[in-house]
Order: C-alpha cells, then sequence, then structure tokens
C-alpha cells in the first residue's frame, strides 16, 4: 500500500457549492427517534478509509516537516525583567527542526520510563500538563502524540479551584504519575501529593534555580515524588533515542475533562483519528500555508485551541505564543503582526464594542465612520464582498492595523455570535471569520 500524499491540501472552495442546499444527509445515519447525521454539501463525503486523509496526528507533524522544512516554528516573548514583569518586544523562535528533535527527545525518555516502571503503574500511559501555553507545551504534546502517550492539561479553571478539588480529582481519575508544570505550580503540585499518591514525577517546564530545584527537591522526597527539569528529560531522551510510535486511528489521542461546574469533571476521550479528521476538514476551509504565522492564546487544555494549532502544524505554518496577559493581547497581536488567531465571542465582541464607538463621534469623522460601514455591510451582504479601495484606506485601515496588519482568518467558537457583530468583523478587520 502506498504511503499517503496530502499534497492536495488545503482543498480551495468549491465555486459549484449550492449554498440554497448547504447539508446533505449522511446515508444510512437515520435512527428512530433521532435525526441524521448532516455534512456540507460543498465537499465530497470524506471517513478514515478514503484514501489520502489523515488518520493520526504524527502524520500531520511529519506533513508539516516537509513543508516547513528549516523555516521557524515555535515563538514566545522572553521574560526581561521579574520585578516588574515585563516581556520582550519581539520573539524568539524554535526551527521546526529543532522541535523535531526536542519531541523525539522528551517522548524517548518518557517511553523509557514508563516501560521500566519509573513511571505509570494505571490502565493507560497519563501525562499532565499544568501550565500556560508555550512553546513547551507544544513540544510535550507533539512529543505524546509521536509515542503513543496520552496527554491531559489542567486549564485556568484548575488553577482557580479553591483548595485545588479538580486538580487532586483528575489527577487520581487520570492516574497521572507525571505531570509537566510551570514552577509557579509545583508548589501546589506536592501540596496535593499526598491526596494523589498515584504522582511519581514533576517535570518543571522551565529552568530551576539550584536553591530551588534543592528545595523543591527535598520537599518532593517528603512526599516519594521526583522534581526534574525538562532539560534533564531531554538530555535522558537523546541518551535513549527510539524511532517514534505510529498510532493507529482507533488510538487514544488526548482526554480533555469538563469543567467541574455541575458536578465531578467528566473526562471524554479523543481518538487520533477523530481529532485527524477535523483538522482535514478544516483544511477545507482555511487557506494556510507554510508561510502562516498564528497567535496562540485560547487555553491549549481546551480542544478548540489544540485543533487550530494542528491545523497550523500541518500546513507547515509558525506558532507564537502570547504572554498569557488578556492586558497584553494586543502587544503580541501588534509584535507578533499574525496571519490567523482563533478567537471567542467574549473577545470579539470587545474588539466590536471598542470599533463601534467611533459611529458616534460627533462631526465628520462619526459620518464617516457610519457611511462607510453601511456601504461595506451593503456590499458584505449583496455581493460577498469585504473590501472597499476607499473606505478600507480612510477608516478600516486602523482597526485592521491592530491586530499586526497581516491579520487574514479568524476563526470563533465555544459559543454563538450574533450575525450583526460577525458581519461587522469581516468588513471592520478585513479578513475572513469562521464559525464552528
Amino acid at each position: 500500500m502506498s504511503e499517503p500524499s496530502f499534497a492536495h491540501l488545503p482543498v480551495p472552495e468549491n465555486p459549484d457549492a449550492d449554498y440554497n442546499k448547504q447539508c446533505i444527509e449522511v446515508p444510512g445515519t437515520k435512527r428512530p427517534g433521532q435525526t441524521a447525521h448532516y455534512r456540507s454539501s460543498a465537499y465530497p463525503f470524506v471517513t478514515l478509509d478514503t484514501p489520502n486523509t489523515f488518520t493520526n496526528l504524527l502524520q500531520i507533524f511529519d506533513e508539516g516537516k516537509r513543508r516547513a522544512q528549516d523555516r521557524l516554528f515555535l515563538g514566545h516573548r522572553p521574560v526581561i525583567s521579574t520585578q516588574p514583569l515585563k516581556f520582550a518586544d519581539y520573539f524568539e523562535w524554535q526551527t521546526w527542526p529543532e522541535v523535531d528533535a526536542r519531541r523525539r527527545a522528551v517522548g524517548s525518555a518518557l517511553h523509557k520510563l514508563f516501560q521500566s516502571g519509573a513511571l505509570g503503574g494505571g490502565d493507560l500511559p497519563t501525562v499532565g500538563i499544568w501550565s500556560k501555553n508555550s512553546p513547551n507545551w507544544q513540544v510535550i504534546d507533539l512529543a505524546l502524540q509521536a509515542y503513543s502517550k496520552y496527554p491531559r492539561g489542567m486549564n485556568r479553571d484548575s488553577e482557580r479551584a479553591a483548595p485545588f478539588a479538580i486538580p487532586e480529582f483528575i489527577m487520581n481519575h487520570a492516574e497521572l504519575t507525571v505531570v509537566f508544570a510551570t514552577p509557579d505550580h509545583i508548589p501546589a503540585l506536592l501540596k496535593l501529593a499526598p491526596k494523589a499518591p498515584v504522582l511519581k514525577m514533576i517535570v518543571s517546564m522551565d529552568p530551576l534555580t539550584a536553591e530551588t530545584k534543592s528545595v523543591l527537591s527535598a520537599w518532593g522526597e517528603t512526599v516519594n515524588v521526583q522534581i526534574k527539569e525538562l532539560s534533564e528529560l531531554e538530555e535522558f531522551g537523546r541518551a535513549n533515542l527510539i524511532d517514534v510510535i505510529p498510532a493507529t486511528s482507533d488510538r487514544i489521542a488526548t482526554i480533555c475533562y469538563t469543567s467541574g461546574t455541575t458536578g465531578q469533571p467528566k473526562g471524554v476521550v479523543i481518538t487520533h483519528g477523530a481529532m485527524a479528521q477535523a483538522v482535514y476538514g478544516y483544511l477545507h476551509q482555511f487557506s494556510l500555508d507554510n508561510e502562516t504565522t498564528m497567535l496562540s492564546f485560547l487555553p491549549l487544555a481546551h480542544i478548540y485551541e489544540r485543533v487550530m494549532e494542528l491545523i497550523t502544524i500541518s500546513m507547515g505554518g509558525q506558532i507564537g505564543y502570547a504572554c498569557g496577559d488578556p492586558l497584553m493581547l494586543l502587544d503580541d497581536l501588534r509584535i507578533l503582526r499574525p496571519h490567523f488567531m482563533p478567537s471567542v465571542p467574549r473577545v470579539l465582541n470587545r474588539i466590536y464594542q471598542s470599533a463601534m464607538s467611533a459611529g458616534s463621534a460627533p462631526g465628520l469623522k462619526g459620518t464617516l465612520f457610519r457611511k462607510a460601514v453601511a456601504t461595506k455591510l451593503h456590499n458584505l451582504r449583496a455581493k460577498g464582498e469585504f473590501h472597499h479601495a476607499l473606505y478600507d484606506r480612510l477608516v478600516f485601515r486602523k482597526i485592521h492595523n491592530v491586530l499586526g496588519g497581516r491579520m487574514r482568518f479568524i476563526s470563533t467558537g465555544s459559543a454563538p455570535i450574533s450575525a450583526n457583530v460577525m458581519d461587522f468583523l469581516k468588513i471592520g478587520l478585513l479578513c475572513h471569520i469562521i464559525e464552528g
């Protein structure tokens, strides 16, 4: 059987699509008491058995690596001061080959530790990650994908839980024997260790000072938990390097937990095939390439952000990670100048409200804004066009530049967004906005 080819991706928009019949029924899916499954009529029906489709996450990384060659891949703004906290006005980058080498080292180390019994012992080889978005978060996730381990992200809902009830439940329920964490979360994990006896190792995702490492290691000995640094794990992996372990489509890719607001969190098991097909489906809407830069600021513990980053990875693009402070998001956008940004209605509604305030300005400025909005909305709804040579230059270019000046795609999910807001953002931000 020949190797699959993904050179046809992304799939361009179908010019013959019938928008009067956007959905069609999938044969054989109707059941008594429920509706059938429906799919887009614009593209052929695709399953995991269709030739040249993604069936696991390793294929997605390999395709991105093929397209990217030695281009830049993962970036972040380094901290230049801790008191007060200040970030550089530039991004530091790792290349695709550098990330590839790191994911193999981390994955090999974890595989060796699970194989030897130093980690594991439960039903599944699960691994926890407790951190804000960062290049290291993605490196660890890529390592787990490549070596058939199961990541479980612990998001900010977990950070706010008091007294750490949700992290404690997840650690025990998912049988996490190892958790990757930023240094600020390590004390919380050590406090939880007596209530989560499955925990055997904490790996710091950032370097520790010698004094901090000594204090944390001594504390860890009292609760039978080893403290390691990510660099140590990578060194161990390079000394025990093995080939990647491709997953089958039905292999677990990740376990995402619900928020736990109405009871204990529920672990949602998601397979390689399900995530791979989600990425393949989006590549029928997103025209990304290996020069695309994406801004990451939504939590990677949520599946929405994970899939959006995998889309960028599949095309060999670059991902820049925001600082993690919502008040600095505009700075992140200005410095990175991304082409693509996954977002949520809460953020987009704020942009809409801020931009629309110009419509109430007195005099010529307010009149020009209202005229520009009315004209462009008419063109959008009549002809599907969201550019206007004059009004873009006079009015909307300023709004577009707030997002860095190169934005081409924004995706929005997790909650509904009104049609009026969507239409205005398309004409105001001068880019495609895709919902769902």
